[in-house]
């Protein structure tokens, strides 16, 4: 017959046991963040203005000085969205979305982490302030060599607020010079929206 265990030595083989259930149950630690370079803003701009109204962001006004034509129209939209259509099909648009990164870092981790779905990331500056072009809608492939349909750029404004400014300018003469080239207007779009939001 095997001597009884002392109530000590029980005790402890029972704590034992416990800590090493909690090790099989606890979770694996977190993955490091990656490492990525961020180009900082020059400066804060108003992003609480623009996300109480997008439609500060730009004007039809400045569209029509950059050669947009046909009496843009402006649609204030609920979802954070502002739109100006030129004819039926040439849209200019400036939104935030309150489900994706928040500011031009997050941007660039999840980027980092592989989860910006887009097949576009090209990294530009604008007035000094960082800008991504994550979206670029090519055209037909009998008419690629008059260039995109439409091209979306995240625009980095304070630590908070992204601005995604959108050209769809669709080949049409609506567009005004920017017809084949909606990068360009998105690029020169993002100047304005960076002067409106200074205040």
């Amino acid at each position: 017959m095997k001597p009884p265990l002392s109530r000590g030595l029980a005790i402890l083989i029972a704590g034992v046991m416990v800590v090493l259930a909690g090790c099989e149950t606890s979770p694996p630690p977190p993955p490091p963040e990656p490492s990525v370079s961020v180009p900082p803003l020059p400066a804060q701009l108003n992003g609480a203005k623009f996300k109480a109204d997008p439609c500060t962001a730009i004007t039809v006004e400045q569209l029509q000085g950059i050669g947009f034509s046909d009496n843009g129209t402006v649609q204030r939209g609920q979802d954070g969205k502002c739109l100006i259509a030129f004819g039926r099909l040439v849209e200019v648009t400036a939104l935030w979305y309150p489900v994706l990164p928040e500011n031009i870092g997050t941007l660039y981790r999840d980027h980092a982490r592989g989860r910006h779905s887009s097949k576009n990331w090209e990294e530009v500056t604008i007035n000094g302030y960082p800008a991504v072009i994550v979206e670029v809608q090519e055209n037909i492939p009998t008419r690629k060599d008059n260039g995109p349909r439409a091209c979306r750029l995240a625009l980095g404004v304070d630590d908070s607020t992204l601005v995604y400014i959108g050209a769809n300018t669709q080949e049409r003469p609506e567009a005004g010079p920017w017809r084949n080239d909606p990068c360009g207007a998105a690029k020169k779009i993002s100047e304005f929206v960076i002067d409106n939001l200074r205040s």
